[in-house]
């Protein structure tokens, strides 16, 4: 008996019966599994879909509602609750909807008492479905947003130095640039824009600039500038960088890849700056696929927790 479980030992151990990680995969059916799940899942949802028929009343505000996102007027949150409201809008599966109608109230689910019922969603491809309000909220969670309110729009007023006093000290600018180049590279990108500080006037600092890598070889135009007082423009400027990381845009110029230029639209650029500078930044990153600000809340210690209502 123990010379065949040797013979049997051996056989398994041969090298012919030895996978690599590669061949492993072959058999790990767990992923191809969730991705079938998660295809009927898509297509089931999607068939209880149906044509909106009023959907030139709704049309114009699904780009009314992107723009207002490029602009910062709104902002990106994750899903609680309380923050899906009728009227509201919300991606999901990066597809937007529309909450046009809402009819919930706390029920009993199992054993827990939660909200839930029926409402009208309208989707910006044209369609629209009766789902229902957990479904919506499990959408949002898996993969999607809540999209906040319009702002009130005046957030760059703070900027307009009506509060300076004598008791507050200048250090320097931060601008915006747009550059002039004609290379195509640089000239059919959309939405391109340098940020950087100085503390000269900006139109000294940007004067050499078709000799300067920083400046892609080429003149600027100069879009916006803010005036900092009482705080270090030089560590200022390195948190907006930060900040706009995923959004970074690099090319090689004579050899020098210049690193403060980003493909960012230029209202979420001022938004960002009038946060950073009243320190309302805290609990915000940047999503460059929506092109958005996204708002989030972070404990002391730093680490991103739940999303702010």
């Amino acid at each position: 008996m123990m010379n065949k479980d040797k013979e049997l030992d051996d056989i398994l151990n041969d090298p012919l019966f030895s996978l690599n990680d590669t061949e492993q995969k072959l058999f790990d059916l767990s992923e191809p599994i969730r991705r079938g799940r998660e295809k009927k899942r898509k297509a089931e949802e999607v068939a209880q879909r149906k044509t909106c028929e009023n959907f030139a009343d709704y049309a114009h505000l699904f780009a009314q509602v992107r723009q207002e996102l490029r602009k910062g007027r709104r902002a990106l949150v994750g899903y609680k609750e309380d923050n899906v409201q009728e009227k509201s809008f919300f991606i999901a599966d990066g597809l937007m909807g529309y909450i046009d109608e809402l009819d919930v109230a706390r029920r009993q689910i199992k054993d827990r008492i939660r909200k839930d019922g029926r409402s009208r969603v309208i989707y910006e491809d044209g369609t629209e479905s009766n789902i229902l309000f957990r479904t919506i909220g499990k959408n949002i969670t898996r993969n999607g947003y809540v999209i906040t309110g319009l702002n009130d729009g005046h957030e760059l007023d703070r900027l307009s130095g009506n509060d300076i006093t004598d008791e507050d000290l200048p250090q320097g600018w931060i601008y915006v640039l747009r550059s002039k180049s004609e290379d195509e590279r640089i000239a059919s990108v959309k939405d391109l824009y340098k940020i950087g500080f100085t503390t000269n006037p900006v139109e000294e600092r940007v004067r050499n600039a078709r000799n300067e890598a920083t400046y892609l070889m080429a003149d600027v135009e100069v879009v916006s500038t803010y005036r900092v007082y009482n705080a270090d423009v030089h560590q200022l400027e390195g948190l907006i960088h930060d900040f706009f990381h995923t959004a970074r845009f690099y090319v090689s110029i004579g050899g020098v890849s210049p690193e403060e230029w980003f493909v960012v639209p230029l209202p979420i650029i001022r938004e960002a700056v009038v946060k950073f500078m009243d320190g309302s930044i805290v609990g915000y990153v940047y999503n460059r696929e929506l092109q958005a600000l996204e708002r989030t809340l972070h404990d002391s210690t730093g680490s991103e927790g739940k999303p702010l209502p």
